[in-house]
């Protein structure tokens, strides 16, 4: 008798233990399956921007570039008080083609126009004014324009052109002025010059005028 419920007290405790285990497997399998970790959740919202900084100090002042170089004089304007002693003025209407003078020289536009060349008597001390205005026919060609005094004074230079095989024909306006400086009493004389530098232009409508200046 005291055999056999001993042998069933060894029973119960094997049971027990086993259950023990079974509940301790479990346990940690159950640990690993909750443990691991779930979808990642959505992203919140940003929170307000912080505050901006002070703005920092001013650099200092760089250094000053050096001056640069002076210009060229201009021409000498009218003296507001230089008196009017006389005003000449000489028209062209008609078409010249200058395609058949030599090229790439200064030429007196009186070879062919007399009326662009005017002779004036003028005072001692007095300026002459002169202004060159005219209209060309431009194919394919080019050329320059100025006045001269005595073959002393020069003005600056005026140019057109319309170059290339594809270049259209047109028409074009040339004026150019002079002032001199005082002149001696007696004859002086003004020319207008062409300077050919391709092509055959045509020139057409020209004035010149011509003013005495004298000083007050």
């Amino acid at each position: 008798m005291s055999r056999k419920m001993e042998s069933t007290k060894k029973g119960w405790i094997i049971v027990i233990i086993a259950l023990s285990l079974l509940s301790l497997i479990t346990g940690f399998i159950g640990a690993f399956i909750f443990a691991r970790s779930g979808p990642q959740g959505p992203i919140g919202l940003q929170g307000p921007q912080g505050i901006q900084g002070l703005q920092g100090e001013i650099g200092s002042q760089g250094i000053q570039g050096e001056q640069g170089l002076q210009g060229l004089q201009g021409e000498s304007g009218l003296n507001g008080t230089d008196n009017i002693q006389q005003v000449l003025q000489s028209l062209n209407s008609t078409a010249e083609n200058i395609g058949a003078y030599s090229a790439a020289q200064w030429l007196n536009m009186s070879i062919f126009d007399s009326s662009m060349r005017l002779t004036v008597n003028v005072d001692d001390q007095s300026r002459i004014l002169v202004e060159f205005i005219s209209s060309v026919y431009l194919s394919n060609s080019e050329v320059r324009f100025r006045v001269i005094v005595d073959n002393q004074y020069a003005s600056t230079i005026s140019y057109t052109g319309l170059i290339g095989p594809s270049s259209p024909n047109d028409y074009d306006s040339i004026q150019v002025k002079l002032l001199t400086n005082a002149l001696s009493a007696g004859q002086h004389t003004i020319d207008v010059q062409f300077y050919l530098v391709s092509g055959s232009p045509t020139v057409l409508d020209r004035s010149l005028f011509v003013t005495e200046l004298s000083p007050p």
